[in-house]
């Protein structure tokens, strides 16, 4: 990861932009958690999304060089940001920052991730602003999710400038009207999400586990080079490298539970998903 001097940059170059899964997400409470890398450390800010309280960084600590720990407070008489500085030399970029609420342990900003196999993942996805959720409060974990709104995840993700006047009506019969418009036009011109045969994107679409390893694996430019053996992975398909590459980086494994009925051409679930971005966004 290069070094920018005194210019200021998300976590893992990630937008703090609209909400992504759904077109009827709504900002979620908690913290948004930001970075700044200047003279061999990262400023790590962590700023309230609740209304009229501040934040207070409680202690922090980085494990195993991808991860930092937070632990926060919110404080009615507290600013609305607080910042800590971490020496470079103590992490590995990119990495994931991961918050926690010492007033209430259980704290999360989506009232049904708490004790899900995503629960950190998701958590990490909200505080870097990629997800909102939805406007009841939710995440739906184990929902499927669309091709629209995997569209709107890695669009946000990967801070693709999104054309408000985009024209798919010539590329995408299906897509020009869709909620979803910009956010499919940016991820198609980079070429990381293609439509089909018949000029259709097919928004509405549950997308697959091996659509989503293949997007992933187009999505970034990965510089692990491991090899792994998974017996449960087909041969000789369109998507076959594209997933191998996936558990080569570790962003599935074996010890995931989708793993244990693992099927590339399943519906894939939010929750799923969300591990699978946020490994990514922070894996060589």
């Amino acid at each position: 990861m290069k070094k920018h001097s005194k210019k200021y940059i998300t976590i893992l170059i990630i937008s703090l932009l609209l909400s992504a899964f759904s077109s009827q997400g709504v900002l979620a409470n908690g913290v948004r958690v930001t970075t700044e890398h200047i003279n061999a450390k990262y400023k790590i800010t962590l700023t309230s999304q609740e209304k009229g309280k501040g934040v207070k960084i409680i202690a922090f600590s980085p494990s195993n060089g991808k991860t930092i720990n937070v632990t926060y407070a919110f404080d009615s008489k507290a600013a609305a940001s607080a910042s800590f500085d971490i020496n470079e030399a103590m992490v590995i970029a990119p990495f994931r920052v991961i918050t926690t609420n010492t007033d209430d342990l259980n704290y999360r900003p989506f009232t049904d991730i708490l004790n899900t196999e995503a629960d950190s993942y998701i958590r990490h996805l909200h505080d870097i602003g990629v997800t909102n959720g939805f406007s009841d409060g939710t995440f739906k974990p184990q929902n499927t999710l669309t091709r629209a709104e995997a569209a709107v995840m890695l669009a946000t993700a990967l801070n693709l400038k999104l054309d408000s006047n985009a024209d798919l009506s010539k590329k995408f019969k299906d897509a020009d009207k869709h909620w979803a418009k910009n956010y499919i036009a940016a991820v198609s011109e980079k070429g990381i999400m293609s439509g089909f045969d018949d000029k259709t994107f097919r928004p509405n679409n549950k997308i697959t586990v091996a659509e989503v390893c293949t997007i992933i694996s187009k999505s970034f430019k990965f510089k692990t080079t491991s090899k792994g053996v998974y017996t449960k992975l087909k041969k000789n398909q369109w998507y076959s490298a594209y997933v191998q590459n996936i558990f080569n980086l570790q962003i599935l494994t074996p010890e995931d539970s989708i793993y244990k009925n693992f099927n590339e051409t399943s519906n894939i679930s939010r929750g799923n998903f969300a591990i699978m971005l946020s490994r990514a966004l922070s894996t060589y």
